[in-house]
């Protein structure tokens, strides 16, 4: 599985545009903030942590704008 880069890069971009805490994501998805950050910084990865992020992809449905 790839290391889903470009869905990191969307979920920080959509944390940032509406105004959602790092922390409020954790405490969704049952990790520590700072697994949370590890998760999205791409310092923490693998099969948990790559379904994490398509697992959040999926639930707020995030999508970049097509060209």
């Amino acid at each position: 599985m790839s290391n889903l880069a470009n869905g990191r890069a969307a979920i920080k971009a959509f944390l940032k545009d509406n105004n959602v805490a790092v922390d409020d994501l954790a405490t969704a998805y049952g990790y520590t903030r700072v697994r949370m950050q590890q998760i999205l910084d791409g310092h923490w990865s693998g099969p948990k942590a790559n379904n994490t992020i398509l697992e959040i992809i999926r639930d707020y449905r995030i999508r970049t704008p097509k060209e």
